[in-house]
C-alpha cells in the first residue's frame, strides 16, 4: 500500500509539471493479497486498482484440495476527482468522481469514495470594447468655396463653413491654399459620414479636391481621396455666390433630408443622391488627378493647375456635378468648365458625402 501511495504522489507531481494546472488524478491503493488456501495450492494474489475518482479491488478465490479462504481488500477511497477548472471568461465546469468498485472473488472490497467536485474556473478578465478611437485628418481646397462637416446620413454634427477663395493662390498655393482639419477620435467614432458643401462663381472653372485618412499613436491609415468610388453628390439647385458665406448648417441639414428622400425638383437639381453612374438628372463628375501641370489655361481634361503637392497627394482627383451626363462626357467635354450663360446650370449648391467607415484604420 505504501508503494502505491508513492507511485500516486509521483504521478501527481508529473501531472502538475506537464500541464501547468493542478489536476488531481484519483489514486487508490492496491487491493490486499488473498490469504493462502489450506490445500496444496496457493491462492492467487488479490489486487486492487483505482482510476481517477474511483477505485476497484479484485480478489480471486484460493483453490486447493480443501478450499482455502481468500480475501482481497477492496480499493481504498478514491482521491479527489474533478480537476480544477481552467480560468476562462465563463464559469468553470464542475469535476465529478465515481464510486469505487467492489472486489470480486474474495471478500467484497471497500468502495472508493466519490471524488470531490472540481473547482469551477474563475471569471475571466474584462474584455476591451471595440478598437481605440482614431482621429480623422482632412485636407481640402475648392474652386471657389466650400465648407467641411461630419455627422450622420441625416444631419451634420460639426460644420466649418464659409471658406471662400477669390484668388488662384488661395486655391492652389502651399501658403494660402488647401486647409487642414482634424476630427477628434471621440467624435469621429460617432460620425458615419463626412461632408463637403460646395458653391462657386459663374466663371471659368469649378471643383473640389481633397484627401482623408485616420491617424493615431503616430500611425496613419491608408489615404482616401476625392474621386474614389464611394462618393455621392446631391445638387440642391439653391445657388450661392462666393462672398455670401454659403448655406447655413440648418439649410444644409434640411437639404440632406430632402436628398435622402429623393424628392428635389428634377428641373433644377439632381433629385437626390447620385454617384458616377448617375441618372438622367445628373452624375458625380470625377476629373483629373493632381499630377497634370497647367497647359497654358483651362481646357477639357486639364482644367486646373497643380495643388500644393506638400499637402495634396498626386492621387487626389477633382470632383463636381455633371448636370448633363448624356452630352458632357469628360475629358472630351467638361463639367468643370463654366458653360456660359445665366442661371444655375450646374444646380449648385452641391453636397458631397463619403461614408466614414471606408477610411482604413492606422497601421
Amino acid at each position: 500500500m505504501l508503494a502505491a501511495m508513492r507511485r500516486c504522489v509521483s504521478r501527481l507531481r508529473w501531472t502538475t509539471l506537464l500541464s501547468g494546472l493542478l489536476v488531481a488524478a484519483g489514486c487508490g491503493d492496491d487491493g490486499g493479497t488473498g490469504t493462502t488456501g489450506a490445500g496444496t495450492d496457493t491462492a492467487t494474489t488479490a489486487t486492487g486498482t483505482a482510476t481517477q475518482g474511483s477505485s476497484t479491488g479484485t480478489g480471486t478465490t484460493g483453490t486447493g484440495t480443501t478450499a482455502g479462504t481468500a480475501s482481497g481488500s477492496g480499493g481504498s477511497s478514491g482521491s479527489t476527482g474533478g480537476s480544477t477548472g481552467a480560468t476562462t471568461g465563463g464559469t468553470g465546469t464542475t469535476g465529478s468522481g465515481s464510486t469505487g468498485g467492489s472486489a470480486s472473488g474474495g471478500t467484497t472490497g471497500t468502495g472508493g469514495t466519490a471524488g470531490t467536485s472540481g473547482t469551477g474556473g474563475s471569471t475571466g478578465g474584462s474584455g476591451t470594447t471595440g478598437g481605440v478611437a482614431t482621429d480623422i485628418e482632412v485636407v481640402i481646397t475648392a474652386d471657389n468655396a466650400y465648407g467641411f462637416g461630419y455627422g450622420t446620413d441625416s444631419m451634420i454634427f460639426n460644420y466649418w463653413g464659409g471658406v471662400e477663395n477669390f484668388t488662384a493662390g488661395e486655391i492652389f498655393n502651399c501658403g494660402d491654399g488647401p486647409e487642414t482639419y482634424l476630427v477628434p477620435g471621440s467624435e469621429a467614432d460617432n460620425a458615419t459620414h463626412l461632408y463637403i458643401i460646395a458653391w462657386a462663381d459663374s466663371a471659368v472653372t469649378q471643383g473640389v479636391i481633397g484627401r482623408f485618412h485616420r491617424t493615431g499613436d503616430g500611425m496613419f491609415g491608408e489615404d482616401v481621396f476625392t474621386g474614389d468610388g464611394n462618393w455621392e453628390v446631391c445638387a440642391t439647385g439653391m445657388n450661392f455666390s462666393p462672398g455670401s458665406g454659403g448655406p447655413s448648417q440648418t439649410l444644409i441639414d434640411q437639404m440632406i433630408v430632402a436628398c435622402n428622400e429623393g424628392n428635389l425638383d428634377p428641373n433644377t437639381s439632381s433629385g437626390g443622391w447620385v454617384d458616377t453612374v448617375g441618372t438622367s438628372l445628373g452624375a458625380l463628375a470625377v476629373g483629373e488627378d493632381n499630377t497634370t501641370p497647367y497647359n497654358g489655361g483651362p481646357q477639357p481634361g486639364n482644367e486646373f493647375p497643380l495643388v500644393c503637392q506638400n499637402l495634396m497627394p498626386a492621387e487626389a482627383r477633382w470632383m463636381w456635378f455633371n448636370w448633363d451626363p448624356a452630352n458632357i462626357v469628360w475629358p472630351n467635354q467638361s463639367p468643370f468648365l463654366w458653360p456660359g450663360g445665366g442661371g444655375n446650370p450646374d444646380h449648385q449648391f452641391l453636397i458631397f458625402r463619403l461614408a466614414a467607415d471606408v477610411l482604413p484604420p492606422p497601421q
